[in-house]
């Protein structure tokens, strides 16, 4: 019995020492004949996203920017650096449902991520001025792993301030007895710098150059848009009073409507008409406006006379208004008949207001002045 015991357990302890020098060879390679793939543990996937970013923020705005400044997350959470980011912008509130329909900022103006717990800013351009824009971002690592939304920021950018430049050059001449062609050169939305919005062009029977004259001026319908800065601009003016002497001024607007000051008052004389004077009936303190062409480097002399008188440029005159050379183009004189010897406006109701050229009488009009 004690024999047959010991047999037992020396069949048992063999069968147990040859099971553990089987596994041994199953799971090495002593023999060769092994690959040892079970006995390898190979990269575990990369499956951490870094954080989300929770101090996102916008600085300096200007009319079309803003600059966006966060720190920096990790590539594994907060530990690492991450490998991109994606910066959106909208005008309304930015979520993960709507995400997708946010607009990226290029990746081209994105800062490539710093290590964990650095300040990163980058500048966003081409925004709408004078609008509050939402902005949010996700973090990268380089299994594309992304991070969960960043704290929504907002902010708005400033409204624009510079208005289109003055128009300087505006220039007008009658198409027919109805009509005129204006022509001058585009201003910019900011100054003489880029595109404005709108003209709003007027005209009238007196100089357009205060806010009194500008706004009993009639405004001109179907304005066309304005060109780029510095284009030459032709415009049509119809349906005016018939073969009638007009004044015309510009003014532009930019897309946020700040207005531009008056263009330099233009005068376009009727069709036919080389001169004229308006308004043709006068009350007391009101200035005449007397409009005249010249082509002629000569001094001319502007006369007033009494209209009973036979208009001779030597006879019959009361005063000299003005005599001087002009140069090329349209002249407009003011003159108000207050005698400054006097102290008193002239006593006559009628007059005739003639342009010399020596002792030629080139033109002549009346005018009616009431007391």
């Amino acid at each position: 019995m004690r024999n047959l015991r010991k047999a037992f357990l020396f069949i048992t302890f063999a069968l147990l020492f040859g099971l553990s020098v089987l596994t041994m060879t199953d799971c090495g390679s002593d023999n060769g004949t092994g690959d040892g793939s079970d006995d390898i543990v190979g990269p575990q996937p990369d499956t951490i996203p870094p954080a989300a970013v929770t101090d996102l923020r916008l600085r300096s705005p200007s009319p079309s920017s803003v600059a966006v400044v966060w720190t920096s997350p990790g590539d594994d959470g907060l530990k690492g650096t991450a490998s991109e980011y994606d910066i959106r912008h909208s005008t309304s509130l930015i979520t993960e449902e709507n995400w997708g329909q946010a607009t990226p900022v290029d990746k081209k103006n994105l800062p490539s991520p710093k290590p964990s717990g650095s300040i990163e800013t980058t500048v966003v351009l081409g925004l709408a001025s004078g609008a509050t824009f939402y902005f949010a971002l996700k973090a990268s690592d380089e299994k594309s792993n992304w991070s969960n939304l960043s704290n929504c920021a907002s902010g708005q950018t400033l409204g624009e301030v510079i208005p289109p430049g003055e128009i300087t050059d505006l220039v007008a001449s009658a198409s027919d007895d109805t009509s005129f062609e204006l022509e001058f050169t585009a201003p910019g939305d900011d100054g003489m710098v880029g595109q404005a919005a709108e003209y709003d062009i007027r005209y009238s029977m007196a100089p357009i150059d205060d806010e009194d004259s500008w706004g009993e001026a009639t405004q001109v319908n179907g304005e066309p848009p304005p060109g780029p800065a510095g284009e030459t601009e032709y415009v049509i003016v119809e349906g005016v009073p018939f073969r009638t002497t007009l004044f015309f001024a510009v003014r532009t607007a930019d897309e946020l409507q700040n207005w531009s000051g008056f263009s330099n008052p233009a005068v376009g004389l009727a069709n036919g008409v080389t001169f004229c004077l308006m308004p043709k009936n006068l009350t007391r303190g009101e200035n005449l406006y007397i409009i005249f062409e010249t082509s002629t480097p000569d001094t001319l002399t502007l006369t007033t006379n009494r209209l009973y008188v036979p208009y001779v440029c030597n006879r019959g005159l009361i005063e000299v208004i003005e005599s001087k050379p002009y140069p090329d183009g349209v002249h407009v004189v003011t003159f108000d008949f207050f005698n400054e010897s006097t102290g008193e406006y002239y006593p006559e109701n009628y007059y005739r207001i003639g342009l010399c050229q020596g002792e030629i009488a080139l033109e002549h009009d009346s005018v009616n002045f009431e007391y």
